[in-house]
């Protein structure tokens, strides 16, 4: 394990996503009016019979492949990261690296919110100064608020569920990375009340380990842009492996899982997931807190949400 100075780049990572958004109200009542800004998003209907269809992999499907950067993007300025890595069975002996922030100016054990990223990114990712999630968290805690610490570990590609390649990112995250969290004394943390939070493919995971995990371990969630595909003949191979993959891991028809889980949904009104997502949202009950603010699938997006789900990590983990 390494304490990593705010100035240094990363190394040896895969690249974080090369993207970029504007702030969110809170709760906001989502106007019909605002799915017509979707960039070429057809709209959507559930299949009724989604066992009778064949996936079509659409070229105008949802996309969340963001492209990656050509250097490596600098750590932010902020809380030091302590970085690690394990041998992870649940990734067929990857080495999968991980990167935790404790807040500056506290000490004790603290919990922990758990990130999971998104594609084209890392452990770090969120970390470096396109979202720079240690700030915001700082600039929290310095308000007088309850701190807590942050951890991320690198899921690759694998979409946190079970791929036909014998990985499963998402059983990483339970089985391996949170135990080694509450096992490490020089991280002091505690994993018996979690938060989760997520961006794009990183969002879909935080919601399905929610629904693995349940209340009262989850004790809030909070994604950005989570990649949802609600048309079960309309999804790309890297999130699902075919339909029964789909119709195994899809979170359409969870949304009963989240009753007793607070949950903060941001997305902006121009993001390709937008339609899909307001349509699973529709299936909470009670609703989730929904914000909405012009914005694409970018980190500009994602950067200006942060202190709103911080606030709400943090307010329900306290």
């Amino acid at each position: 394990m390494s304490v990593e100075p705010t100035s240094a780049a990363p190394t040896g990572n895969e690249p974080d996503p090369e993207h970029t958004p504007a702030r969110v109200s809170r709760r906001a009542v989502l106007a019909g009016g605002a799915a017509a800004a979707m960039l070429g998003l057809a709209a959507c209907a559930e299949s009724s019979s989604a066992t009778e269809v064949e996936p079509r992999k659409l070229e105008n499907s949802a996309d969340d492949e963001l492209p990656p950067e050509t250097t490596p993007p600098q750590i932010s300025a902020g809380p030091p990261l302590v970085t690690g890595s394990f041998v992870s069975q649940r990734m067929m002996g990857r080495p999968t690296r991980w990167a935790v922030v404790r807040p500056n100016g506290v000490t004790g054990r603290l919990p922990v919110v758990v990130v999971l990223h998104a594609l084209n990114t890392n452990e770090k990712s969120i970390f470096t100064s396109k979202l720079d999630i240690q700030a915001v968290l700082q600039d929290y805690v310095d308000a007088g608020n309850a701190p807590f610490a942050i951890a991320c570990a690198d899921g690759a590609r694998n979409y946190y569920h079970r791929r036909t390649d014998g990985t499963d990112a998402g059983a990483m995250v339970l089985d391996e990375f949170l135990p080694m969290l509450a096992s490490n004394p020089e991280l002091d943390l505690s994993t018996d009340r979690i938060g989760l939070f997520g961006w794009s493919m990183g969002g879909y995971g935080a919601l399905r380990l929610a629904t693995m995990l349940g209340a009262p371990r989850v004790a809030a969630v909070a994604v950005s842009s989570p990649a949802l595909w609600a048309d079960p003949r309309n999804f790309p191979p890297r999130a699902f492996d075919g339909l029964g993959d789909y119709q195994a891991n899809s979170l359409f028809g969870t949304q009963g899982d989240f009753g007793p889980i607070p949950l903060l949904i941001n997305i902006g009104s121009s993001d390709q997931f937008y339609t899909y997502t307001r349509q699973w949202a529709a299936g909470l009950h009670p609703p989730a807190a929904f914000g909405t603010a012009p914005g694409g699938h970018t980190n500009r997006y994602w950067r200006s949400v942060l202190p709103e789900q911080i606030e709400f990590l943090g307010r329900n983990l306290a």
